[in-house]
């Protein structure tokens, strides 16, 4: 009598991957948003604050947004002032940070004085702001370490073209004449603190 032998069952291993899809990441940073304000504009009583988005790996957009409409003491010393400057940022490391390059436009409304000027400058009727743009290079380096919080310096220089009143540097003072001219230079000179949101977790 020959015993029957049991069937053994052969079991394949299967390897089993979790379930859902893994969040999708940004890629090396981009994503990110960031809000910064510049403390020699804040030291001169210019209230300003500016917005960015890293859009891609090296590129970044800003807009920067600046205000001051207040004399300092006296009517013949004032900045007053009303600045936009979109500008496009490439970097040259990877996390939008180190040293990076800039392209911007500006439009700068403008009532200038100070003491021992002849004449107090106003862009002219109030409604003819400078309109130009220029190229920039900056520095960002981190002040936390979770990126979150960063110091940044940055400089740049612009051609505009200018119409702007000239009247007597005193309070009232009279129209003295009307000037047309295109004017190149510094443009922007910044020290800002930056916060940054919805960073890239890797």
């Amino acid at each position: 009598m020959v015993e029957a032998e049991p069937e053994t069952a052969s079991v394949a291993a299967i390897d089993v991957e979790p379930s859902g899809d893994a969040p999708s990441l940004p890629a090396c940073g981009s994503g990110s948003w960031r809000v910064k304000t510049s403390l020699p504009a804040w030291a001169a009583a210019v209230a300003n604050i500016a917005g960015e988005w890293d859009f891609a790996c090296r590129w970044s957009l800003g807009l920067d947004v600046a205000y001051s409409a207040w004399d300092y003491g006296k009517a013949t010393r004032k900045f007053r002032t009303f600045q936009l400057r979109p500008e496009a940022r490439y970097w040259f490391a990877d996390g939008h940070k180190g040293w990076f390059v800039e392209a911007h436009l500006a439009m700068i409304s403008y009532n200038v004085a100070l003491p021992g000027w002849e004449w107090r400058i106003q862009d002219t009727d109030g409604t003819n702001p400078a309109l130009g743009g220029g190229f920039g290079v900056g520095y960002r380096l981190p002040l936390s370490r979770d990126n979150r919080w960063h110091a940044e310096c940055a400089v740049g220089a612009g051609v505009y073209s200018l119409r702007y009143d000239r009247f007597d540097n005193r309070r009232d003072g009279r129209l003295h004449d009307s000037v047309s001219r295109i004017w190149g230079g510094i443009d922007h000179v910044s020290l800002s603190v930056v916060y940054t949101f919805n960073l890239d977790p890797r």
